[in-house]
């Protein structure tokens, strides 16, 4: 897999996550492990994550090669790896706004209209379902489904004139998470950000 096609995988699954945590305010998480499955327009793709507090990674197999993205909301950086080649690059970082806003919540109130629509059963999770419709329509809506157990959204849809888009997390597997997994592994070299026209800063 190109560098190039690899690096937009991972900015993708980057954007949608962060839009989880700055749409939910979310405090610490549970720990868990699930299948993350993706449905972008009709098309499906699979990924394993891993949630712990507010630090999260994901591992996605396109093709022959793994791409792996860890977050640290705790210090307010992302990484995406490259296991093959043992780099690494650090996509966002502190000065770019990364770690979690206390004034999100306000900020997304001036941008959207949130709506509880009651409670529904996820994944064998009791959820709240909460509609955000945002002011500007070409933006759309975003519904969340909130599982209080895990303090986390185990599914997300954004609808809008452009975008169909549906995460939802299945065989989710309450358990202990090593640290380790969101630490760069030993003997990885750090790398350059290349130049990705037309993907969000």
């Amino acid at each position: 897999m190109g560098r190039g096609l690899f690096l937009r995988l991972s900015m993708i699954f980057i954007v949608a996550v962060m839009g989880i945590f700055a749409l939910s305010g979310l405090g610490l998480a549970s720990e868990f492990s699930a299948d993350m499955i993706t449905k972008d327009d009709g098309e499906a793709s699979t990924a394993k994550i891993y949630v712990k507090g507010k630090n999260m990674r994901q591992e996605m197999l396109k093709g022959s090669e793994t791409s792996v993205v860890i977050m640290r909301m705790d210090k307010g950086v992302v990484w995406v790896l490259m296991p093959a080649q043992k780099m690494y690059m650090e996509v966002m970082s502190p000065a770019d706004g990364a770690a979690y806003d206390p004034e999100l919540e306000q900020k997304i109130k001036n941008l959207a209209e949130k709506k509880y629509l009651g409670k529904e059963k996820v994944n064998g999770y009791v959820c709240e379902k909460i509609q955000y419709v945002y002011h500007d329509k070409a933006i759309g809506t975003v519904t969340q489904w909130l599982s209080k157990k895990l303090n986390y959204p185990i599914k997300v849809e954004h609808k809008s004139t452009t975008i169909n888009t549906l995460v939802e997390y299945k065989n989710i597997k309450e358990k202990k998470i090593p640290d380790s997994l969101f630490e760069i592994p030993s003997g990885y070299q750090k790398m350059g950000m290349p130049d990705m026209p037309n993907m969000p800063k």
